[in-house]
């Protein structure tokens, strides 16, 4: 088959109901020169059965041992594309119809830009749009990287394209990383290229039980680890001070973590790092201090001892 303009990366484990509304939505666009590559990450029978059975040849599908890391998951997918753009979209989420008429339009009309993003919906995991945004969506384009150093930028994954080229010429994700991947992928791009942005919600992004960034803690270590790498690639020293102090305050909030769950030997690694990278803020500290008193005020009562039953 002749290549075609857009390669769709879907990766996917389990969630079968929403799996299904994912891939619809693919084929509900309005623009239909896409190839969808589906990588599952080991996911269970039903799930797999589904996958057998694609609704014609434009649905490619690679069943992969599971690893817990979308970075690798994702990966697979852009060595395998084959359009000029690839457009990633998480299994638990869904498109509008017009998503990647307009995306590739945009890209098109600023061809100097060889990536490009969308505004976003929340919804629940019943497909209802949640009315909660705290912090105002602000449509950053041209030159983002420190936006997105600043957590500013809020791009999701599924409503990001890209060149294959470029992806490719920048190593896709980062699979060392399990937390945070994502932004780690944008913030290179940023540094390769300007951005496009598009600010219509075109992507619905679900909220359900089981997503990654629940985790609190590995959510806190994925911005750590962002941070240190960034610092050494960033090409002002002023983006390097602001990388190094947001790692000395997620340090920080990542020791306070692990008091909060009781972690006492993690805590005691996350401090040590955090003196070696001169983290003296006295907000952290104090954070750090709230939460182990409040961690030792509420431990779990003692078991009794069968003497004692």
């Amino acid at each position: 088959m002749a290549a075609p303009i857009i390669t769709v990366v879907m990766p996917t484990f389990n969630r079968l109901e929403f799996l299904r509304v994912a891939v619809a939505s693919v084929y509900a666009q309005i623009m239909e020169d896409w190839e969808l590559i589906v990588v599952d990450d080991g996911s269970d029978e039903r799930t797999r059965e589904f996958l057998r059975n694609p609704p014609d040849s434009r649905m490619s599908v690679v069943f992969h041992p599971h690893t817990g890391v979308p970075a690798i998951i994702r990966n697979i997918g852009i060595a395998r594309a084959r359009g000029r753009y690839v457009a990633f979209l998480d299994s638990d989420d869904q498109w509008a119809a017009d998503k990647l008429k307009l995306q590739l339009e945009l890209m098109e009309s600023e061809p100097a830009r060889r990536w490009s993003y969308t505004a976003l919906r929340r919804i629940d995991a019943d497909g209802r749009v949640m009315n909660v945004r705290p912090i105002p969506w602000v449509p950053y384009s041209g030159p983002i990287l420190e936006p997105i150093l600043r957590m500013e930028a809020t791009i999701a994954t599924p409503t990001v394209m890209a060149n294959l080229s470029l992806l490719r010429e920048l190593g896709g994700f980062d699979e060392k990383m399990r937390f945070i991947e994502d932004y780690d992928l944008w913030a290179r791009l940023a540094l390769r290229s300007e951005a496009s942005c598009d600010g219509r919600e075109l992507v619905d992004v679900r909220a359900h039980a089981e997503q990654f960034w629940l985790d609190r803690t590995g959510g806190l270590g994925g911005l750590v680890s962002f941070y240190a790498k960034m610092e050494g690639l960033v090409p002002t020293l002023r983006l390097r001070s602001l990388c190094r102090r947001r790692k000395r305050d997620k340090l920080l909030s990542l020791a306070a973590q692990h008091a909060r769950v009781r972690d006492w030997a993690g805590m005691r690694r996350t401090l040590v790092a955090a003196v070696q990278a001169h983290a003296w803020g006295p907000r952290g500290w104090l954070r750090v201090a709230k939460a182990v008193a409040l961690s030792s005020r509420y431990q779990e009562p003692r078991s009794p001892t069968r003497g004692e039953q």
